[in-house]
């Protein structure tokens, strides 16, 4: 599996372009390079990426298929992905790592 599909497996989103970046943005050179446990942190941060950025898509209907992004679900997992790897404060008002000021 590449990290890529790996990461696309967390997600179930679709789209190469923003997963993409994402991964890049959280330091992997390489997309198509083999995944291993290393690269679990840069995966997961690049998922928390991924849920932020969905926060601002609009739900979509077409026919019978129909997307919806619980944006409090998404903020959630994000959250949890951040205080697994601890870049999210303990204690509240305490300042956030700096990477990740822009949203809990």
């Amino acid at each position: 599996m590449t990290i890529l599909e790996a990461l696309q497996s967390m997600l179930e989103y679709e789209n190469d372009d923003l997963l993409t970046k994402a991964l890049l943005d959280n330091g992997v050179t390489s997309t198509s390079a083999i995944y291993s446990a290393a690269d679990e942190q840069k995966v997961d941060l690049a998922a928390a990426d991924v849920y932020f950025a969905l926060c601002s898509h609009p739900n979509f209907k077409e026919g019978s298929r129909f997307i919806d992004y619980s944006k409090g679900t998404l903020i959630s997992m994000r959250r949890e992905i951040l205080r697994k790897w601890n870049l999210l404060p303990k204690t509240i008002g305490a300042p956030l790592d700096s990477r990740y000021q822009k949203i809990w």
